[in-house]
């Protein structure tokens, strides 16, 4: 059964069962009051709101998916900065420390040769 089979369904068991009155009516007045066709056109329209509103829906899960990658990609970056702010910490002493014996080295090659 395909998928605008399955929305026709829907919707005359809809037109069958709790049909929207003034979409009924409505469609009743297109068609001049012809019962049949009234109800041909109920359901003709049913099925374009309900595709519709399935794509409405599809937009909107998109639209969620797309915030919900965006905030992992700013925790994961948060987090990547994070990690590298550690490892700064944690080097930062030695690079400190060769700095300083680098300096000490030049100072003595300069005083020792003056």
């Amino acid at each position: 059964m395909s998928s605008d089979e399955q929305l026709y369904e829907l919707a005359a068991k809809e037109l069958v069962n709790t049909p929207r009155q003034g979409l009924l009516i409505k469609c009743l007045a297109k068609a001049e009051g012809n019962e049949s066709k009234g109800k041909a056109l109920y359901i003709e329209a049913r099925v374009e709101e309900i595709k519709a509103e399935i794509k409405a829906r599809a937009l909107e899960k998109a639209e969620v998916e797309k915030k919900l990658q965006a905030e992992k990609r700013k925790k994961e970056e948060t987090l990547a900065a994070e990690k590298r702010k550690i490892q700064f910490k944690k080097e930062a002493p030695i690079v400190g420390f060769i700095a300083v014996v680098v300096l000490g080295i030049a100072l003595y090659f300069v005083y020792r040769g003056l």
